[in-house]
């Protein structure tokens, strides 16, 4: 079993992308794969159904991987910093990019980070957008705060707050759990 995880920070080296290199591990653990779809290090074009614009050859790859991994995952999870209160507009672009087809059925978990007031509104919203995409948001959801954090001496981030790693490994367990027992698989 396959999974992606698409960040939706625009920053390198986010915190986003540090909890979701967590999760990564902790769904090798049990022998799913789950690649990490970073949409800073690998940015789309911006939705365009004119065809006005004229994307790099590096954002149409970027964009053409992304739904490629998309079609082949058997569940993702959307990552996404706290920004005015709601999720980015990368990841949303990056949804707009997806079909129906893409979730329909499929187990999403939801995770994202503030860097001020510690909120869950942006996954929240997520929630409406994977319901309205036929995916399954998980029950469990991760909202971190930047303090849930430290620093490796190279500068890299990781979680480090143990309640979030507990929640973190019953966040992956449930995902799984819906994966592997899916009522809806005639559906998809």
């Amino acid at each position: 079993m396959k999974g992606l995880i698409i960040v939706g920070s625009a920053k390198i080296g986010s915190h986003t992308t540090a909890l979701a290199h967590f999760l990564k591990g902790h769904f090798e653990e049990h022998d799913f794969e789950a690649e990490i779809f970073d949409l800073a290090e690998r940015p789309i074009h911006q939705l365009d159904v004119s065809g006005a614009s004229n994307p790099s050859e590096d954002y149409k790859q970027n964009l053409q991987d992304l739904q490629s991994k998309a079609r082949e995952a058997d569940f993702f999870v959307l990552g996404t910093p706290n920004y005015h209160g709601s999720y980015s507009g990368i990841l949303k672009n990056a949804l707009d990019h997806l079909t129906m087809d893409d979730f329909k059925m499929k187990p999403v978990g939801l995770i994202g980070n503030s860097g001020g007031i510690v909120s869950s509104e942006p996954l929240s919203h997520l929630r409406l957008i994977v319901r309205t995409l036929l995916g399954i948001a998980v029950p469990t959801q991760i909202a971190t705060h930047d303090t849930d954090y430290n620093k490796l001496d190279n500068g890299t981030l990781y979680l480090d707050n143990s309640e979030f790693q507990l929640r973190s490994k019953l966040f992956v367990d449930q995902i799984i759990s819906f994966v592997k027992n899916s009522p809806y698989e005639h559906l998809k």
